[in-house]
């Protein structure tokens, strides 16, 4: 099997994972479009989108449906991968996570939310939004700032990059939010934390990221 192919296996394992556990409601299913695995009614908006407020960046995603999976927060994750054109090869990635930024589209639900500490954090206004991404690039990107082949930016902070060793499969991205972003609902929900991944990717890490303090997937 192709690794475009697993990918798009993998994506679809885990959607149904959230799904059947009630971490998924709304979703949309992965596909393959040409060298690309998306997901139905994935647009490019982010060249429009750049230097705009986050809430405006989120409303713009949430209005299109533009994702694989929203959490019952509010959360928005997405899943982008990129293939050379026989879907051997992964020549990038885009893995994102979006928390909602605002608790307005919580206030018909707010007494079963402040009723279900599961989702306690929702409801605390100390908690500051982070977005979340990890980013692959199989090639030398031409900046004038450094590019880790795989890296993982939080907060959209333009000089924050931090090297992970190879790129990241769609499972080991959702895990990583599951765990610590909402390791109470997603075990009291019963997530499967077993989940294994289908496509393994090998490490790719240049020396000088290589010794820097990294994320060893």
């Amino acid at each position: 099997m192709k690794n475009q192919e697993k990918v798009f296996k993998e994506v679809r394992k885990v959607t149904q994972e959230l799904i059947r556990c009630g971490l998924a409601e709304e979703y949309n299913f992965p596909i393959m479009q040409k060298t690309d695995v998306v997901w139905e009614k994935y647009m490019d908006i982010s060249r429009y989108l750049k230097n705009m407020e986050y809430t405006t960046i989120y409303g713009e995603i949430e209005k299109n449906h533009n994702f694989n999976m929203k959490l019952p927060d509010g959360g928005i994750l997405q899943f982008m991968y990129r293939f050379n054109s026989r879907g051997t090869e992964l020549q990038s990635h885009r893995l994102a996570y979006y928390p909602s930024p605002s608790y307005e589209i919580y206030q018909n639900d707010a007494e079963l939310y402040d009723a279900d500490y599961l989702y306690g954090d929702i409801l605390n206004k100390a908690v500051l939004p982070v977005v979340i991404r990890a980013d692959y690039n199989n090639r030398e990107i031409d900046s004038g700032i450094h590019h880790p082949y795989s890296h993982v930016t939080l907060g959209s902070y333009k000089n924050c990059r931090i090297p992970a060793n190879k790129p990241i499969s769609p499972i080991q991205f959702v895990k990583f939010i599951m765990e610590h972003f909402y390791y109470e609902p997603s075990s009291q929900m019963e997530f499967n934390f077993q989940l294994e991944s289908i496509v393994k990717f090998e490490e790719h890490i240049a020396e000088r990221d290589a010794q820097k303090s990294r994320i060893v997937i």
